[in-house]
């Protein structure tokens, strides 16, 4: 029997993966937006079903999951019925290492990219170009959005933490601060791992008001 080994691709094909990268970061969003994942998170679901459920064109719906189950995104079993992969199942919204508040953040943002063009040629920052003001003046008016851009943080750095902690040691430090602290992540795990120690958390007024709410669910606010 001979065998061929599959072909590396070529610059054109990488680059052509590379260009149409968008597509593939849209429809996460919208798989995102529409909750599938959690939808299947109990049992697998048909396509019309999955309509039904959330009030979209089952069509439509189809062709989308199509595309993101040839990323390995969902996968169609020979009974017609979608269920989660690997990959899916982190789309879902209640389970550690979830990614989706960055799918939905990137998904809602995304009117920022015709910008970056003009960012580039005049240096001014493009989602201030696309808003009409900056992003933390943004999400101070926008309660929605600024809860998924805290949770999308802690989807884009949450493992960092627990390397740093595992890393360093911060034995002897009694009081620890935390500028442009965010969600509070940090200083919850930081606290949980040295009970003993003081933690000041600094940010936007509108930002204090969410992250007080956290820091009370964690048990650390004291």
């Amino acid at each position: 029997m001979l065998f061929c080994p599959p072909m590396a691709p070529t610059p054109s094909q990488q680059l052509m993966q590379m260009i149409t990268g968008g597509v593939v970061a849209q429809s996460i969003s919208v798989a995102a937006e529409l909750g599938i994942a959690d939808l299947l998170s109990n049992q697998p679901r048909t396509t019309a079903q999955l309509a039904s459920a959330m009030g979209v064109d089952s069509e439509k719906l189809y062709r989308l999951l199509r595309f993101l189950a040839s990323l390995g995104i969902f996968q169609l079993g020979e009974d017609g019925a979608w269920a989660l992969t690997p990959l899916a199942d982190v789309l879902r919204s209640d389970v550690p290492g979830s990614v989706r508040a960055g799918a939905l953040l990137l998904g809602r943002t995304s009117s920022v990219t015709p910008f970056l063009l003009e960012n580039i040629r005049t240096g001014q920052c493009a989602y201030d170009l696309a808003f009409g003001k900056t992003l933390f003046e943004d999400l101070s008016g926008k309660p929605e959005l600024a809860a998924i851009f805290d949770a999308a943080m802690t989807s884009f750095h949450g493992g960092e933490t627990a390397a740093v902690l595992g890393a360093y040691s911060y034995e002897g430090i009694s009081t620890l601060a935390d500028i442009g602290c965010g969600n509070g992540e940090v200083m919850i795990a930081t606290l949980q791992r040295y009970p003993a120690m003081r933690g000041i958390l600094f940010d936007q007024a509108h930002v204090i008001e969410r992250t007080t709410h956290t820091v009370e669910a964690a048990g650390v606010a004291g």
